[in-house]
């Protein structure tokens, strides 16, 4: 088990001299006084027992005043105290905060790679989430100050990092030199809060740069690398990318290429735009960032990002079209050479497909179709709508020959109505109805242009008609005089309860005799 106190890191060695301008915080990590630091959000009281993971591969901070019963160390981590912390242990019980497993346990500790912009947050909130920064302005730049405080587990991934760069380390509260942050990488104290150390070399840079980075071209990769999976599909059609960008963004950008890079220059130059920006009352619908950019291979660039408030309008587009024609009203565009614009073309959803549009027409057309033919089944009198063949809708028409079904022609049966051409259904004097109802085809007669009726009797009723008219010609009889047709015929029955056993013995056949006599005359 390794644990240590680092006390002499705190006012260690005081950096004197020009401070960096920008500053850049570390934004990671649960705090110690958080429940979300805490295993199911249980924060310990001053009768509990701290409970450190098993492996704890980080530098935890502590606050100024602990009060707990106990510290369980794990076997590798460190913790860092302050000069001026107090720890009491053996507090007064407090009923308030009541535990029955007297034990309150750390959760894990997360790493945070030194390359991911997510990791870092800038002094002005406001610029932290601002759309036209570039990626590589994200993070730590090779002159910013960093500044780490906090009580959270500190634990820097510095994968894919070559040289450390920057312009000031702060640390709990106290400035690292660059000496000191050579040797802390090479101890075991190092190993805890900065991963994948090795060979990594450690440089400071006061204010002799060219924008944010020495050469933004070196950090494309190990910074896009955290980034790519996270880039937004670009709105628009033709995107562009500003240097040092890592996503592909709608807007506009404009470039020259600086030969010196003078602070009075980008300000002059970011001071123009906002003008003319107020000027056409465009701050609330687009935002511009201008910045140097420097390579050792292009050499450096002044570049102005105008970008979209809220989503692509085009505004941005339009603003920088303008500001291309009227350049000579400016007279620091108007001498610049070399002076290049980039510009994104016309909104687009990305998530809408060429195969997604054909299917949605597919699908709007076929619900056309059966809607059309819905309409000519039920409604055959409409002149537009009867020039469908009838074989369309009608599946008595269909020809089902080769798949063995047969369909009946006219599936209607009616027998308890039956009515004759002409005439409607015909009733019975005594009462009663006669025969089935015809049944009745629509169909259209394309000499007269009209829709007739076709209708035709059941044959199996043929002779009702005839026998209604019987019965209306014969005199009428009286109720009493009608016989009861619907009673059924008497049947003679015997009475079994009466009959003697000896009337009801059956007759017994010998069937032996009678098989014998066949097989007899079998052999005969």
């Amino acid at each position: 088990m390794w644990w240590s106190v680092p006390l002499p890191i705190v006012g260690l060695i005081l950096i004197t001299g020009q401070v960096a301008t920008a500053t850049k915080w570390y934004s990671g990590g649960a705090d110690f006084n958080s429940p979300s630091a805490w295993v199911d959000d249980y924060m310990p009281c001053p009768e509990d027992l701290v409970v450190f993971p098993k492996y704890f591969p980080a530098v935890l901070p502590l606050p100024e005043e602990i009060s707990i019963d106990g510290i369980v160390f794990p076997r590798d981590g460190a913790i860092l105290i302050a000069e001026e912390s107090t720890i009491t242990f053996g507090a007064p019980r407090n009923a308030k905060c009541d535990s029955d497993e007297k034990t309150a346990h750390l959760k894990p500790p997360k790493s945070s790679k030194w390359f991911d912009p997510h990791t870092w947050k800038w002094a002005d909130i406001s610029k932290s989430v601002s759309s036209p920064v570039p990626e590589l302005e994200r993070v730590p730049c090779d002159d910013e100050q960093v500044i780490v405080k906090g009580h959270a587990p500190l634990a820097f991934d510095l994968e894919n990092v070559q040289h450390l760069r920057l312009g000031q380390l702060i640390l709990a509260g106290s400035s690292i030199s660059k000496f000191y942050l050579e040797q802390l990488l090479a101890r075991d104290l190092g190993r805890f809060l900065f991963h994948n150390a090795l060979d990594v070399q450690v440089e400071y840079y006061r204010g002799e740069l060219c924008g944010c980075h020495k050469d933004f071209d070196r950090l494309i990769e190990p910074v896009c690398h955290n980034v790519k999976e996270q880039c937004e599909a670009p709105h628009c059609l033709s995107p562009v990318r500003p240097f040092g960008s890592c996503c592909l963004i709608c807007g506009a950008v404009l470039t020259m290429p600086r030969q010196h890079c003078s602070e009075e220059d980008r300000k002059t130059l970011q001071n123009q735009l906002n003008s003319m920006i107020t000027k056409q009352d465009l701050a609330a619908e687009i935002q511009l960032h201008v910045d140097y950019v420097s390579s050792e291979q292009y050499g450096s660039f002044l570049q102005a990002i105008v970008t979209d408030r809220g989503g692509y309008s085009e505004r941005s587009v339009e603003f920088m079209q303008y500001l291309s024609q009227h350049r000579n009203q400016s007279t620091f565009l108007a001498k610049q050479s070399g002076l290049e614009l980039k510009s994104s073309g016309r909104p687009h959803n990305p998530n809408v497909s060429f195969a997604s549009v054909l299917l949605i027409l597919f699908c709007m057309a076929l619900v056309g179709v059966v809607s059309v033919i819905i309409l000519a089944h039920f409604m055959p009198e409409n002149p537009y709508l009867n020039r469908i063949p009838q074989w369309i809708h009608d599946p008595r028409r269909w020809r089902w020959r080769h798949l063995g079904v047969r369909l009946r022609r006219n599936p209607l049966f009616n027998r308890f109505e039956n009515v004759v051409a002409g005439a409607g259904s015909i009733e019975d004097p005594l009462g009663g109805v006669v025969g089935v109802d015809r049944v009745t085809v629509m169909g259209y007669d394309p000499g007269n242009d009209e829709v007739r009726e076709r209708s035709f009797d059941n044959p199996m009723f043929e002779q009702g008609a005839a026998q209604v008219a019987s019965r209306a010609e014969a005199p009428k009889e009286s109720p009493q005089d009608q016989p009861d047709l619907m009673v059924a015929p008497k049947m003679e029955t015997g009475d079994l309860d009466n009959c003697s056993v000896e009337e009801q013995e059956l007759t017994e056949i010998n069937l032996e005799s009678s098989e014998g006599e066949t097989d007899e005359e079998a052999q005969i």
